[in-house]
């Protein structure tokens, strides 16, 4: 026991270096993913409208999913040019990041247009009231801009990671994000002089943060000396029809995988609109709520992408299967202490979103029973993105569609048409059938990390 645990420890990178790449990794993510919407949904909620509140997180949820697919162009770039990166091809680096910086501006504009024009559309599929589609038509066609911007901005951080610099997008992301509570603060809730815009005023200040953001990741790419070995000239100089077909097709995968995923969130979200707007509310505040409390496991999950493929591209299998290990075990303790400190006080934090408690009955006990159901999702997490590291990305696309396509939709169907008059379990039972998903998803990922098939992928 002692020799295999000393043996995991001495191969791989180790755990200080882990904790090292994971920390800002973690900080990176709540700027881009949980602290926004938590925050902004605190501003919005000092409007003590229910309404708009319902409308702010049903409408973030879609756009999570769009954040989602808007991911998977750096995932699949960061795997690229992490081998390429590990195996010291400083130039292919350098030329990757030119292709992967047009692939999602171009990927990221026909987002743009989907959402503007057919917003409509998307908010009568999720059937929301007739007050929250009025609130949240601006708002989405607004946030469409921000959307394109996030694509641009997630090509340019792909390179930083993909070289092992996860600080730098920590401290940009940082920057924004003071910039988007500020702006936020200030718009929404019409201080300083500046008119009451709402909705409208968190669309704008996202618009502005990302506009920074992209600004000062581009100078810093150019203006780093330790980064000329990877440029011969301008990295937007750089542009390979074979080279954006092979992101492009890296990609696919991954967006179907994680859009399988994040759409079911969307799916909740429409099963849970009938049973009124304080069940949207609810779970609007929930959702938000467990995306901060599992920021660590996506944090790691995001480093043990490069962690795998730069030692993949080492010829290091070994190490790359016990960084794996070691990033499973650092995920299930911290995520243990994350989720223990979010129960405990369930109605303190529920009640910060909730200005006229018109939903705390009903969110808090939810929150509780839905909580011990996460581990199953940081387990399929963890693996899935060990997996895309090593260029297995057709494996984590098919069990996640599958999955979600075979056992999810037909279950969350089914839950949401029972007669169950108590609406606390009713509401428990279909949210917690996506744990139940993502459960089943990690077994079939742990299956075949037990295989070597999953190590040769050619990228």
């Amino acid at each position: 026991m002692k020799n295999s645990i000393k043996k995991i420890l001495n191969s791989g990178d180790s755990v200080v270096n882990i904790l090292f790449y994971w920390l800002p990794e973690t900080i990176s993510n709540a700027m881009l993913v949980s602290l926004p919407p938590l925050i902004d949904s605190f501003i919005i909620s000092n409007l003590h409208s229910t309404t708009t509140y319902g409308a702010l997180g049903m409408v973030n949820n879609f756009l999570h999913f769009l954040i989602k697919l808007a991911e998977a162009i750096p995932i699949a770039s960061i795997a690229i040019m992490g081998r390429h990166n590990g195996a010291q091809e400083y130039d292919k680096c350098g030329q990757d990041l030119g292709s992967t910086f047009w692939t999602t501006a171009f990927m990221g504009l026909i987002i743009f247009a989907l959402v503007f024009f057919g917003a409509p559309y998307i908010l009568g599929f999720m059937g929301l009231p007739a007050k929250m589609v009025t609130l949240g038509m601006p708002f989405l066609r607004l946030r469409a801009t921000g959307i394109f911007l996030i694509f641009v901005s997630l090509g340019l951080f792909a390179f930083m990671r993909a070289v092992k610099n996860t600080k730098t997008p920590m401290i940009i992301y940082i920057i924004g994000n003071i910039i988007f509570v500020g702006l936020d603060y200030t718009l929404v809730l019409g201080k300083f002089g500046f008119t009451q815009m709402g909705l409208k005023g968190s669309a704008i200040a996202t618009i502005i943060q990302y506009i920074v953001m992209i600004s000062i990741a581009f100078f810093y790419i150019t203006s780093k000396k330790d980064y000329k070995k990877y440029f011969s000239k301008m990295f937007i100089g750089y542009f390979s029809k074979e080279k954006v077909r092979q992101i492009l097709k890296l990609s696919l995968p991954i967006m179907i995988d994680k859009g399988s995923l994040a759409g079911a969130y969307v799916l909740l979200a429409k099963m849970i609109a009938p049973l009124g707007k304080y069940a949207i509310a609810s779970y609007s505040a929930i959702k938000d709520l467990e995306r901060f409390a599992f920021l660590p496991a996506v944090g790691f999950a995001q480093i043990i992408v490069f962690l795998v493929s730069n030692r993949i591209g080492a010829k290091d299998l070994d190490g790359a299967k016990n960084n794996i290990k070691k990033v499973m075990i650092l995920t299930a303790a911290m995520i243990t202490v994350t989720l223990t400190i979010l129960c405990a006080n369930s109605r303190y934090f529920i009640q910060l979103f909730d200005k006229k408690d018109k939903f705390t009955n009903l969110a808090s006990p939810v929150l509780m029973l839905i909580s011990v159901l996460v581990i199953f999702d940081f387990v399929q997490l963890i693996l899935a993105a060990a997996l895309r590291g090593a260029g297995d990305v057709r494996t984590v696309m098919k069990v996640r569609f599958f999955s979600c396509l075979l056992f999810f939709i037909p279950a969350v169907f089914l839950i949401s048409k029972l007669p169950i008059e108590n609406q606390i379990i009713k509401f428990s039972l279909i949210y917690g059938s996506f744990y139940i998903n993502t459960g089943i998803m990690g077994l079939f990922f742990l299956k075949r990390i037990k295989s070597s098939k999953w190590q040769n992928k050619e990228i």
